[in-house]
């Protein structure tokens, strides 16, 4: 399956079983290798990545039909890019809203210089595994649960236009790491490209799914 897929596979099931949101990952990028964490904020997705993404949005009107399209992302150049390509392959004009950096998905990085100095010493995957056991100094990373809940309660509580529109909001896989975590009890090493999470909400609740090569996995979540 191509980036993208597992989403796509997921909205066919559940569009229109109520108000749909979409947290994903950015689409491609070069590697962080050698690239100083000033300059990382403002590394852009690959022509690839804008092909990707492209391919994307144009399997998203095949699914969703005549509703609309909202796209978020974070302030980081690849998630704006990747929602703009998005919503390039969308087209449809008039269906499709690029509302900037809302609703607002803060990083979980307390103190970079901190979070950079133990990445730096033990790996980048084994400090995203020990934050996961809330073994990395709360003054470093946000607390995963407490992270995940805010970031959840974040996206059901953002208003669109319709019942039926889609939200999809671009963001890391830093950002879905604590989720997964704490949603499915699942500590992943890695997110692809154009992968996430979608979520069906009611008044009150929400079903929430994520899929990969390894895994399908559904929970429901309390919203409060």
């Amino acid at each position: 399956m191509k980036p993208g897929d597992f989403v796509l596979e997921i909205l066919k099931d559940v569009f229109h079983d109520g108000r749909t949101i979409i947290l994903m990952r950015h689409s491609a990028r070069n590697s962080f290798y050698g690239v100083p964490q000033e300059l990382r904020e403002a590394m852009d997705i690959t022509p690839e990545g804008v092909f990707l993404a492209r391919a994307f949005g144009e399997s998203l009107q095949e699914i969703i039909m005549g509703n609309d399209l909202f796209l978020g992302h974070t302030v980081a150049r690849r998630c704006r890019k990747t929602a703009e390509a998005i919503a390039d392959g969308f087209a449809p004009a008039g269906r499709v809203h690029l509302i900037g950096c809302q609703p607002e998905i803060e990083s979980p990085v307390v103190n970079l210089d901190t979070y950079v100095a133990i990445r730096n010493e033990i790996g980048g995957p084994e400090g995203i595994r020990r934050w996961l056991d809330n073994r990395i100094p709360k003054d470093a990373l946000q607390n995963p649960r407490h992270y995940a809940n805010k970031i959840l309660r974040s996206l059901v509580s953002f208003p669109v236009a319709g019942r039926n529109d889609l939200l999809i909001v671009v963001a890391h896989d830093i950002t879905l790491f604590p989720i997964i975590s704490t949603l499915f009890n699942r500590k992943l090493a890695a997110v692809e490209f154009l992968n996430g999470i979608v979520i069906t909400a009611a008044a009150d609740s929400a079903e929430i799914r994520y899929s990969d090569a390894d895994f399908s996995l559904k929970t429901a979540w309390k919203i409060g």
